[in-house]
């Protein structure tokens, strides 16, 4: 076969294959395909289609497989900590997608990491010992409260938590001006007083207690009075009137 003969063959040959619709495939190798979970425990098992982000805030702890984050309300999510440099015991807000499946199997789930950052806790997670581990609720808060000690008095209590059509209400004096302010509890437990006043959290002192604390992150804090009792340094706590 001349040159001539074996140049033409090899194009028809390429001419076949580009008719058959045939073409090369390079292998995307953007994710690892042996499913090391030194990078991601859960590389293989992000969900399909729009990533669809989630942000969780609690402690850090140590899982069975892998680092674990505990919300204030006791939900359990477990994490790759990958290169981020945090500690066993540190509070952190995590942004991430939640794994389709994972080796962790622990918690409500696995989050594939976006973003981790160390941020403030809340009011009643600041010491969960001192705050006896329970949770504020409606029927907690609802009644008459008398500053703990000596001179706690129900027949004259310090202020009175009630439900209203609005949510919760406290009637109380605040800088010895008789006042209604806005309970909120959830995942910040807080007295509202509204501008100009600062927002005041609450904790509970179990299993019949509830303090009032100054503003975690407000260093300018002037103090403020509830029930002729100022909130400052650890805050006040209140016993409730039976």
């Amino acid at each position: 076969m001349t040159f001539y003969d074996k140049l033409l063959a090899s194009l028809s040959a390429l001419a076949l294959t580009a008719c058959s619709g045939e073409t090369s495939k390079t292998p995307d190798t953007s994710l690892p395909t042996n499913g090391s979970a030194d990078r991601n425990p859960s590389a293989e098992t992000r969900p399909s289609g729009q990533p669809s982000l989630m942000t969780v805030e609690g402690r850090i702890g140590d899982g069975v497989e892998c680092s674990i984050i505990t919300t204030p309300d006791g939900d359990v999510w477990s994490f790759n900590m990958g290169a981020a440099d945090f500690s066993t015991g540190e509070y952190v807000r995590i942004t991430g997608e939640i794994a389709d499946a994972s080796y962790c199997q622990q918690g409500r789930g696995t989050l594939i990491v976006e973003r981790i950052d160390q941020i403030e806790p809340p009011a009643r997670d600041r010491d969960p010992a001192r705050a006896g581990g329970i949770k504020l609720s409606e029927s907690y808060v609802t009644g008459s409260w008398t500053g703990k000690g000596v001179n706690a008095n129900c027949d004259k209590p310090d202020f009175q938590i009630r439900k209203s059509a609005g949510g919760l209400v406290i009637e109380s004096s605040v800088n010895d001006v008789p006042t209604d302010a806005r309970i909120v509890l959830g995942n910040y437990p807080r007295i509202d007083l509204g501008e100009p006043l600062p927002d005041l959290p609450l904790e509970s002192r179990g299993p019949d207690g509830i303090a009032v604390l100054r503003p975690a992150t407000d260093a300018q804090y002037d103090p403020v009075t509830i029930g002729g009792h100022t909130i400052e340094g650890d805050g006040v706590v209140f016993v409730k009137c039976g």
